[in-house]
């Protein structure tokens, strides 16, 4: 995990827009030195080339996050609920 003091500028990029609002918001609350930005799956590799973090977040990295962002999640909260969903199934 990265050390949060080096890292000055965020990107999150993953789908569905309210999770990707829910966690900027949390991002901006609990860290207020942080710049973090916003955007869509589609324009995130412009906006890594325009915003240079340090870390992103996003649904599906591509080789463009691999080779220029020193520290990246990749993060589908869909495929997460699936799994969540057919595991209630078997249990339930």
């Amino acid at each position: 995990m990265p050390d949060m003091r080096d890292i000055r500028h965020v990107l999150v990029a993953n789908e569905l827009a309210s999770y990707r609002e829910s966690i900027v918001a949390v991002l901006r609350f609990s860290f207020p030195d942080l710049e973090v930005f916003e955007a869509t799956a589609a324009d995130l590799n412009r906006e890594v080339l325009r915003v240079r973090p340090e870390l992103v977040i996003c649904s599906r990295v591509t080789s463009l996050v691999k080779e220029r962002v020193p520290n990246w999640v990749e993060l589908d909260l869909s495929d997460l609920l699936s799994i969540v969903d057919r595991s209630t199934i078997r249990t339930g």
